[in-house]
């Protein structure tokens, strides 16, 4: 009971929240600033060193570094709480071309409009336990060497990388267009394969509309196959409203839909699981500094779970 209190007041907290105004909060958390700051110098200086290993460039090295708290609840797998972590580095001395990438790979799936970003379950710890620590160290121990050459005119990112004793190689491409009736869309595939978790393909296909200055109709698909002692293959897809409004530390987000997903057996579509879900996500205190509340009503056949309330925060700082 006191896990879905917090959730809710979260959530609570979050809506009502304003978008604070940088300069009257400056005076009250000057030790946010300068954290804030050691840190961003700290990680200028560990890059820079790191980039002399392969050179000597006259351009500077770059980083950007997320850094967040997940937590999610429902009432059949309880409370879980992740901290997650992922980088960027670009290295001069490796050409522009190439960059350094590491920490929760499923994040770049989250930033594209993976699948993980319309279906926000608790996925319960080993033995119950809100906080893992093995699994937080596997899922943010993954480093990758990212080569862009074909960015800008294919749209495609090649990773060559290692997670705990997986090897594996990563392909990312992106394609948009521009429809009648002021319709954008955008197809996105990734395949990775890896010496222990093998095959893992992830299509996304997304249609956008404007339909005022601040809010978009968004209809997105998903189709993500695995092969690891067996053969799986599931769909899902989103229909929502997404509201943006400025403000004085950023831009404030609300989006709320539909998602409805199963899996794919014989050539047959299930209908596993559907229900409405709503999030919301703004910078607070300072513009590099986030919180976001998600609520969901899921059911799904498939392990036998009525439809449910859950509920995902995060607390993210950018570097």
């Amino acid at each position: 009971m006191q896990s879905i209190k917090s959730c809710l007041m979260v959530l609570v907290g979050i809506a009502s929240m304003p978008a604070l105004a940088g300069e009257s909060v400056s005076t009250q958390q000057t030790w946010l600033d300068k954290g804030h700051h050691h840190a961003k110098n700290w990680l200028s200086s560990t890059v820079n060193h790191m980039d002399n290993w392969f050179g000597d460039s006259n351009k500077e090295a770059r980083i950007k570094l997320r850094v967040m708290l997940d937590s999610t609840w429902n009432e059949y797998d309880g409370t879980t709480i992740k901290p997650r972590v992922r980088a960027k580095v670009r290295l001069p001395s490796l050409e522009d071309r190439l960059s350094v990438v590491f920490g929760d790979e499923n994040l770049d799936n989250e930033m594209g409009g993976g699948i993980y970003n319309d279906d926000r379950v608790a996925r319960p710890n080993t033995d119950d336990r809100a906080f893992d620590r093995r699994r937080t160290k596997d899922e943010n121990s993954s480093l990758a060497l990212r080569w862009s050459k074909f960015r800008k005119n294919a749209g495609l990112d090649v990773d060559l990388g290692v997670r705990s004793d997986d090897v594996f190689v990563r392909l990312k491409a992106e394609k948009s267009w521009q429809l009648p009736h002021n319709i954008d869309s955008r197809f996105e595939q990734m395949y990775r394969y890896g010496s222990q978790s093998e095959h893992m393909l992830l299509s996304t296909l997304e249609f956008s509309q404007p339909q005022s200055d601040t809010r978009t109709l968004v209809n997105r698909s998903h189709l993500h196959y695995t092969n690891h002692d067996g053969e799986n293959l599931n769909w899902s897809n989103s229909l929502y409203q997404q509201h943006d409004w400025a403000a004085s530390l950023g831009t404030r987000s609300f989006s709320y839909g539909l998602y409805t997903g199963g899996e794919i057996i014989d050539k047959k579509s299930d209908l596993n699981v559907w229900g409405p879900y709503l999030s919301y996500r703004q910078p607070v205190w300072r513009d590099w500094l986030f919180v976001q509340g998600d609520a969901s009503y899921y059911n799904n056949k498939s392990q036998d779970k009525d439809h449910h309330i859950a509920l995902f925060s995060r607390v993210e700082a950018v570097f």
